[in-house]
């Protein structure tokens, strides 16, 4: 091993001295301490690191700074998923709706951590280069697990149960905060966007909101959220901003819903929704703002 291997391995090595007995980074260590330069340059780079991990320590980041950084990249890039079709956005929506368990990454590690256990090593430590390829050989096999039970057909995964408006609403607002986010038909005439989702035979508005009636629209699309096939109409009040209107059938959600003149207004982080039950549908208004902001929609004439 030359100087540049171990520079190459020490780089990796850990401060907790977790490293030492494996074989590649005893060897680095070895050479170091009987090399002055590459000593000093090991002090020097973990010292850095120590300062550097200390440093980010102190930094208090803020919730959504991860997926600020992505959309931000890909807005730079320009690499946006396009849906070529209407499955592609049909599939764009689920994914972007999709909830994964609070402990899948735990399940995930214990599952693999069970599986190094169980199958002995043939020859000795895994290398330091092996083992850095069996997080990506086990993510690629996630991956592969996913792309082989996909269904041909989207609306195939459709469940019999029925979902609870929550899940409609958290479902609705990963989909519109997704970089993917957009409509499939973009109209400010009301009755164009009705007629698009009824074309689709989804469920759609036979009456609005007091207060919708003079605003224009913006646009809609499929919402697919848990295998049911729901819909979205959004709404354009200018210097307000927007107002969404999320549509599913009766027969598809679970609970009991107040009546257009006494909608249910609920709060849920940054976000206002008012629910109510019309003919066969069930509806969610959601808007960005204070409840107050929303309650007026139902009142004015």
């Amino acid at each position: 091993m030359d100087k540049e291997q171990a520079r190459f391995i020490l780089r990796s090595f850990r401060p907790d001295g977790a490293d030492a007995a494996d074989q590649d980074f005893a060897e680095a260590l070895k050479l170091a301490l009987e090399n002055r330069e590459l000593g000093e340059w090991l002090a020097h780079e973990r010292a850095f690191d120590a300062a550097f991990a200390h440093a980010l320590g102190s930094i208090d980041l803020p919730g959504h700074l991860r997926e600020d950084i992505l959309a931000c990249l890909a807005v730079e890039r320009g690499d946006f998923p396009q849906a070529e079709d209407s499955a592609d956005a049909a599939w764009i929506g689920a994914l972007a709706s999709i909830q994964p368990p609070a402990n899948l990454r735990a399940d995930v590690l214990a599952a693999m951590d069970r599986t190094l256990v169980q199958t002995p090593v043939a020859k000795g430590k895994i290398s330091i280069f092996r083992r850095a390829a069996i997080p990506l050989a086990a993510a690629a096999g996630i991956a592969l697990a996913f792309l082989i039970t996909r269904p041909a057909n989207p609306t195939a995964t459709a469940q019999t149960s029925r979902i609870p408006i929550d899940v409609v609403q958290a479902g609705f607002i990963r989909t519109f905060e997704s970089p993917t986010f957009d409509l499939e038909e973009k109209n400010p005439e009301h009755l164009t966007l009705i007629q698009h989702l009824k074309d689709k035979a989804l469920p759609s508005p036979s009456c609005l909101p007091p207060g919708l009636g003079n605003v224009a629209g913006l646009g809609c699309r499929e919402l697919l959220i848990d295998g049911k096939r729901g819909s979205l109409i959004c709404f354009n009040r200018g210097d307000e901003g927007l107002v969404h209107m999320v549509i599913f059938r009766r027969e598809d959600l679970e609970g009991t819903f107040p009546d257009m003149t006494h909608p249910e207004f609920a709060r849920n982080g940054e976000w206002s929704s008012a629910r109510w039950q019309h003919g066969d549908n069930v509806f969610l208004l959601m808007e960005n703002a204070k409840t107050e902001k929303l309650a007026a929609l139902f009142s004015q004439g």
